[in-house]
């Protein structure tokens, strides 16, 4: 709550500097290769040939995308697939997308599901306290970001925007 707390008020200490984006994601899909397979998810990975170099918070970036990735593990439908891409934007943003299918039916608004204390379903009452997404948004705001959640039947989708870095 402490944290949540932080992140929402803007009181977390950020520290934005030149992020290889490409670099977080792959390191991010090989620390999930165990769990994916153990959830009989197939993980798939879609960079750029070319490093991807966000204004970011390294350590902030890789907690919201270690929360997306651990909450499509614990809450994608086994058998699919969990897409995980990053491109520059025709903005000048650089763009992340995790996208899943869940294994429950969303019946919920994707804006409540940033909200605090708000699960996807009833279903999803494994341990958590129902922060994360909420604080993953506050995380991406406070790095100048912006974080938006969309929901299509049973495919769930995070889509994460951050100025790219632009040498002086």
């Amino acid at each position: 709550l402490v944290e949540a707390s932080k992140a929402q008020s803007g009181a977390l200490n950020v520290n934005l500097a030149p992020t290889d984006v490409r670099e977080l994601l792959a390191q991010l899909d090989a620390e999930y290769r165990d769990r994916f397979g153990a959830a009989q998810l197939t993980p798939v990975l879609t960079l750029p040939e070319t490093p991807l170099i966000a204004m970011a918070d390294g350590r902030l970036l890789f907690r919201v995308l270690d929360n997306l990735l651990g909450n499509a593990v614990k809450y994608s439908l086994p058998g699919t697939r969990v897409y995980l891409s990053a491109a520059p934007a025709s903005d000048g943003n650089a763009e992340i997308l995790v996208r899943n299918i869940s294994r429950e039916a969303l019946n919920i608004d994707p804006a409540e599901l940033t909200e605090r204390f708000v699960r996807g379903d009833s279903s999803r009452n494994t341990e958590g306290s129902g922060l994360g997404l909420s604080i993953a948004k506050s995380l991406v705001e406070l790095q100048g970001g912006r974080f938006e959640l969309s929901i299509d039947g049973d495919l769930f989708r995070a889509d994460i925007s951050l100025p790219l870095y632009r040498p002086q």
